[in-house]
């Protein structure tokens, strides 16, 4: 009975859903939601950094050494009429610098901003000159070739008619001049030491250096050390350390034989150098009381790297002294009363050594004799200067564009300190007071060990800067105006004596406009070469000292440098990583990788530039959520649909370029190209256009 009333049960539904599908309408089933579109992210990874394998040559110059040089995205010259001066434009910043091999030769893959496609290469070693090479970036490679050109293989030779005779006419120099015709600011100098020859001013009294005392020469072997610290202390066109010109003149701390070798100079002028002595007991106070005896009457030596450039007229027959050539001073006893008696090739302990450089000395004779620039700006009447190495006793008539009204010295002295602490003492001339580079004439004084210490040549230092810009709102879109948190990272690089990285130092400084939010910095860093040391500093804004600290670390790579951006705006955060040896290229170099974080107890939130992956610590349960279309399977960090980022880095700028747009007040909000209107042109380009659009 139960099996008959299933079976009619089963019944009525069959034909129940038969007559639904004969005809009868069945009931309207619901529309499904539309499924949401795939978010699709940006490609493009907003990168302002290109990798460029360079190749620079050098090799056609004897530099002695490793040349230190510069690539730049602008001349870096300063150009009058199309003509370069003997200047570096100060506003123009390197790109990138390092030294080459001692060989002269340089080739490295490095990194520097996408829109440098025309590279300036420029040096002002001291051995090629003030040397500009430009390239363009051809497939990720940019080479130059230096080449050196003689005066001799441009222009026919002109010189003086006949081989001069010895003479020792110094009135003939006018090294006393009367301003006014009563005032006297000098004496006339003192031939003392012997004659020369009239024609070249070479002197007849240079050293035999073969039969000489070998404490009182320097050899090959020590010129060839003398120079490659020449070509690392000097930088043509560029100022010299300040403390090299502010120190005292040289300091007998025993009873010696001195004598001066010529290093060499690097000027077109003709210039007169001599010599006095004095005690710290009886300093003179105003150049006339100095006793001057003459050294060199002409201390062209026919090397200057730019003669061609200056088409300057050919040096034969008129140079007045070679490089290494040595003289021995002597001491008077009896000067000040114009007296030779008792003459001594010993000088005293205690006794002070100055000396002191007549602008265009030898070119005054107004004879044949003289090698001068062309053009009126170079002519031999141009400056009426005497340069002294001693504060307060050097002078200059030109009240104009090149004032010296204190006298002030315009003498650099310096030691050089071998790897066998050998200390050399150097002296070197400014022969005007325009480009303060001191290379104009250099020389080293024998024996040594025998001069109270003097500064000594300081390790070259180099830096390269960037800016991040973060929106702290992310995974959800921002404002796009990049300016929640700004950080200037620079890049310090200090080379030892052979052009070898031995330290770099990350400075790393936060500007910030309005923002509500508090965010943290931190960085990882990354190293190729183990440091010896890591040393953690603070400086606070407005303060010129940094403090040591102890960053809060995450592991060995990850350094917290603050939770508050906000709170300490403007603080600058330094890494100081020192070297047991030095590395052995820039590719050795390391680097650091800026990010904002707030701490959400166990995990952070973070934020980095595109494409850059996070720390370890990095809460990823936000990846995908909001605007964000990362995918870490696929190695998408921090992107998101449309053409703005929500942080990116600029490499080859410093902060001061946004003063007037990301930085100010007005422009919050904003977004960063209503401020930069290349920006959408170069973001939608994927970054092949408009690639300085932050530089504009």
């Amino acid at each position: 009975m139960k099996k008959i009333i299933v079976i009619a049960v089963l019944g009525l539904i069959v034909s129940s859903c038969s007559k639904g599908l004969d005809g009868m309408k069945p009931e309207p089933t619901p529309t499904p939601e539309p499924t949401p579109t795939t978010k699709v992210p940006n490609s493009f990874d907003f990168s302002t950094v290109q990798k460029v394998k360079l190749n620079v040559d050098y090799s056609a110059f004897k530099t002695y050494g490793p040349v230190f040089f510069g690539v730049y995205a602008q001349n870096p010259f300063i150009t009058v009429d199309d003509a370069p001066e003997d200047q570096w434009n100060e506003a123009v910043a390197p790109l990138f610098e390092d030294y080459t091999e001692a060989n002269g030769k340089y080739s490295a893959t490095i990194e520097l901003p996408t829109y440098a496609q025309h590279l300036y290469i420029a040096t002002g070693n001291f051995f090629t000159g003030m040397l500009l090479m430009e390239a363009d970036v051809q497939n990720g490679t940019a080479s130059v070739v230096a080449e050196k050109v003689t005066v001799a293989s441009t222009r026919a030779a002109t010189r003086a008619e006949g081989p001069g005779e010895s003479t020792d006419d110094i009135a003939k120099l006018k090294m006393g001049l009367k301003t006014d015709g009563k005032t006297r600011i000098y004496q006339e100098w003192k031939n003392w030491l012997g004659t020369w020859n009239s024609a070249s001013g070479y002197p007849d009294y240079m050293l035999d250096k073969t039969t000489a005392d070998p404490k009182l020469v320097i050899s090959e072997s020590e010129l060839e050390g003398l120079y490659a610290a020449v070509g690392t202390a000097f930088v043509s066109g560029s100022a010299m350390n300040k403390e090299y010109c502010s120190s005292p003149d040289l300091l007998l701390e025993n009873d010696s034989e001195v004598t001066f070798t010529l290093l060499g100079g690097s000027t077109c002028w003709n210039s007169s150098l001599g010599y006095y002595y004095y005690t710290d007991d009886n300093k003179p106070t105003k150049p006339e009381d100095i006793n001057i005896i003459m050294v060199f009457p002409n201390t062209q030596d026919g090397q200057w790297a730019r003669a061609i450039e200056r088409k300057l007229e050919s040096y034969q027959g008129n140079i007045g002294v070679n490089r290494g050539d040595v003289v021995q001073l002597m001491y008077y006893p009896n000067i000040a009363n114009d007296d030779k008696t008792g003459a001594t090739k010993t000088f005293p302990k205690g006794t002070r050594i100055g000396f002191i450089l007549r602008t265009q000395g030898w070119g005054k004779q107004g004879n044949a004799y003289c090698i001068r620039c062309q053009g009126p700006k170079y002519w031999s009447n141009k400056y009426n200067t005497w340069c002294a190495t001693t504060d307060g006793l050097s002078y200059s008539s030109d009240g104009g564009k090149f004032p010296n009204p204190n006298g002030e010295s315009r003498g650099a002295k310096f030691s050089y300190k071998t790897a066998d602490g050998q200390t050399y003492t150097i002296v070197s001339f400014e022969d005007a007071n325009d480009d303060q580079d001191f290379d104009d004439l250099i020389f080293a004084l024998k024996p040594v060990g025998v001069f109270a210490p003097l500064p000594e040549i300081e390790h070259k230092k180099s830096s390269t800067n960037g800016v991040y810009a973060f929106e702290d709102l992310w995974p959800k879109a921002g404002d796009y105006d990049l300016n929640d948190a700004l950080v200037n990272v620079k890049h310090e690089k200090e080379f030892n004596e052979n052009g070898k990285i031995i330290k770099e130092t990350f400075y790393l400084t936060t500007y910030q406009n309005y923002v509500t939010l508090t965010s943290g910095l931190a960085l990882t860093l990354n190293t190729k070469k183990n440091p010896k040391s890591i040393v953690m500093k603070k400086m606070a804004k407005g303060s010129t000292v940094a403090e040591e600290v102890s960053f809060t670390k995450d592991g060995n790579d990850v350094y917290y440098l603050t939770s508050d951006v906000k709170g300490e705006l403007g603080t600058t955060y330094i890494l100081e990583l020192t070297y047991q040896s030095p590395l052995g290229s820039s590719a050795d170099m390391a680097s650091v990788k800026p990010f904002i974080y707030r701490s959400e107890g166990e995990k952070n939130w973070e934020v980095h530039i595109p494409m850059e992956a996070p720390t370890a610590k990095m809460n990823t349960s936000y990846f995908g959520t909001e605007d964000d279309c990362s995918d870490p399977s696929k190695g998408l960090y921090f992107v998101r649909e449309g053409n703005y980022p929500f942080a990116f880095y600029m490499h080859g700028v410093n902060i001061s370029v946004f003063e007037n747009t990301i930085l100010k007040r007005e422009n919050e909000s904003k977004r960063i190209d209503e401020l930069f209107p290349g920006f959408l042109e170069w973001s939608t380009s994927g970054g092949t256009t408009n690639q300085d659009w932050y530089i504009k």
